[in-house]
């Protein structure tokens, strides 16, 4: 009883966590001189920061390099008319702030910000534990592979979370493979993919 308290404890944790970064200040201000500067007001060093155009594709990539306040001056005029998003990539999430570029005016739709919180993978005595919280209903697809020779893994199994908003799962692994495991979760048109070892 004692180590399931500590289990539902440890995922209040992590989601009080994700709930309070959702808060998380940015702001977008289109300036005088027609580039737009963007404001976040707490990143961390690692985070990615992209944009990427309506198909996904990658138009500019920076990493993080310093934590706090994040600023910097964008000239998105010329970019095609179109649909883009900044994308941050967070150690805990992904942020996506949508805009669109017409006729060489830039505008931002702050109210279809999306939050997608990645998922937790934790391991310990030959067990995986996997929990998620997101904002909408989604299914999760997650996949276990065990690594059979060192540059291999082998499936072992696999199964979809139907319509969950939060869940926790846990995965009895096989007491005699001492290897990694390889961990991959999808949603949300993502894949997350983490390795454990024991």
């Amino acid at each position: 009883m004692k180590k399931i308290m500590k289990h539902i404890l440890a995922l209040a944790i992590v989601f009080a966590t994700l709930s309070s970064n959702a808060t998380e200040a940015v702001t977008f201000t289109n300036k005088e001189d027609g580039k737009t500067l963007l404001m976040f007001e707490n990143v961390s060093q690692g985070d990615q920061l992209l944009v990427k155009d309506a198909f996904g594709i990658i138009l500019y990539k920076e990493s993080i390099e310093k934590s706090g306040q994040y600023n910097k001056s964008f000239d998105l005029t010329s970019l095609p008319d179109g649909s883009y998003i900044f994308e941050l990539d967070k150690k805990h999430q992904i942020r996506t702030y949508p805009f669109k570029v017409d006729l060489s005016v830039v505008t931002f739709n702050k109210a279809k910000l999306m939050v997608i919180n990645k998922p937790v993978v934790s391991a310990k005595n030959n067990m995986v534990y996997v929990t998620s919280y997101n904002q909408n209903p989604t299914d999760y697809k997650i996949e276990i592979f065990y690594n059979t020779n060192g540059s291999y893994f082998e499936k072992i199994h696999t199964e979809t979370v139907k319509d969950a908003i939060n869940f926790g799962k846990k995965f009895k692994l096989l007491e005699d493979k001492k290897e990694d495991y390889k961990v991959v979760i999808t949603y949300e048109g993502r894949t997350f993919t983490s390795i454990v070892n024991f």
